[in-house]
């Protein structure tokens, strides 16, 4: 219900009727800015704790590259890229969510009168998430889980280690150019030269199985053996010309080869291994990679340095139609020219 008074107006001297303002009137104006300020506040508070989070994050992520640092020069290869990628990593667009959130957390507490303040609220939400994350609370098994199906592409480095003690090692201690050239000039002959690198080759399947028959039938025919640090290894030629190896010209010019197929990948990743189709193309070119990756670092040891190019590998499609020695002698070319 609403009241009205009498008001004498000092401009024209007359009574004036005004409302006078009811009880229920004011209640309801003070509610409503009570829900506006209660909003308001709701605003502000989630854009506090959201902010501590974040900073909470980035303090946990400085954390962990601080403990990582110790493990520059083995874990990382002495990359400090290496090192800053894997603890602030980019997987499944982290960095973007990241950023949406701190935009959003920005927006939020612009609403506040006083933003310093809410900043300083935002800092026990730090070190509440910074606490929880070192001292693994919130650790699940499901994400370890996950994280031991994603460690297969690590798989490379450790195969890589096994193939490189077991033959790789040996093959750069016993000097293979020297050893190539020896063995050559043992052999007294004309018809043929030496191509005085080692070649690793990596099927596309990762799986390749050659026989003595099988490879003469690809047209690589053994020549012997050749000592390397208690370790032999087979040797091989193939015709130099396409033209001499189509007509099985036998006082042809020819190359000496030695090359391997790692048969530790058929192992772990070759075709008689249960993947899913749409995984296993993605798997074996991590995992490919990384065997690679892992062999050309260990080559750059002070040790192993000066001999580092007498290794190449070489990847190729290993297909029905394919022909191994021609594939070799391909390789052999590109090398030569470079």
């Amino acid at each position: 219900m609403v009241k009205w008074c009498l008001s004498v107006s000092p401009a024209v001297g007359v009574l004036a009727s005004q409302p006078i303002p009811s009880q229920s009137m004011i209640a309801s104006h003070s509610n409503t800015y009570t829900m506006l300020s209660s909003d308001q506040n709701i605003l502000v508070h989630t854009g506090t704790i959201l902010l501590g989070l974040l900073c909470g994050e980035v303090v946990y992520r400085v954390y962990q590259l601080l403990e990582q640092w110790s493990h520059l020069g083995t874990r990382y290869r002495g990359s400090k890229t290496r090192l800053v990628q894997a603890v602030f990593t980019t997987r499944n667009y982290q960095h973007m969510s990241v950023a949406v959130l701190g935009i959003l957390s920005v927006c939020l507490l612009a609403t506040s009168e006083n933003t310093g303040e809410v900043v300083k609220q935002a800092l026990p939400w730090t070190i509440v998430w910074t606490l929880s994350r070192i001292l693994e609370v919130f650790d699940f098994e499901l994400d370890t889980q996950d994280i031991l199906e994603e460690s297969n592409a690590l798989l490379g480095p450790g195969l890589a280690a096994n193939y490189w003690f077991k033959l790789l090692k040996p093959l750069i201690e016993g000097r293979i150019r020297r050893k190539v050239t020896d063995f050559l000039r043992s052999l007294e002959r004309t018809d043929i030269r030496s191509f005085n690198k080692l070649i690793i080759l990596i099927p596309d399947n990762c799986d390749l199985r050659m026989t003595r028959e099988d490879l003469e039938g690809q047209n690589i025919f053994n020549l012997g053996d050749i000592s390397f640090e208690g370790l032999d290894q087979c040797v091989y030629w193939i015709h130099e010309s396409a033209q001499d190896e189509e007509s099985q010209d036998e006082d042809a010019q020819k190359i000496l080869v030695l090359f391997d197929i790692p048969k530790i990948l058929e192992s772990a990743m070759g075709e008689n291994r249960d993947y899913e189709d749409e995984d296993i193309l993605e798997f074996r070119m991590r995992n490919v990679n990384e065997f690679q990756d892992t062999i050309e670092n260990l080559m750059t040891s002070v040790d192993y340095n000066g001999n580092r190019n007498d290794v190449i590998f070489h990847h190729f499609m290993n297909t029905e139609e394919r022909n191994l020695a021609a594939v070799i002698r391909e390789r052999i070319f590109m090398e030569e020219i470079q």
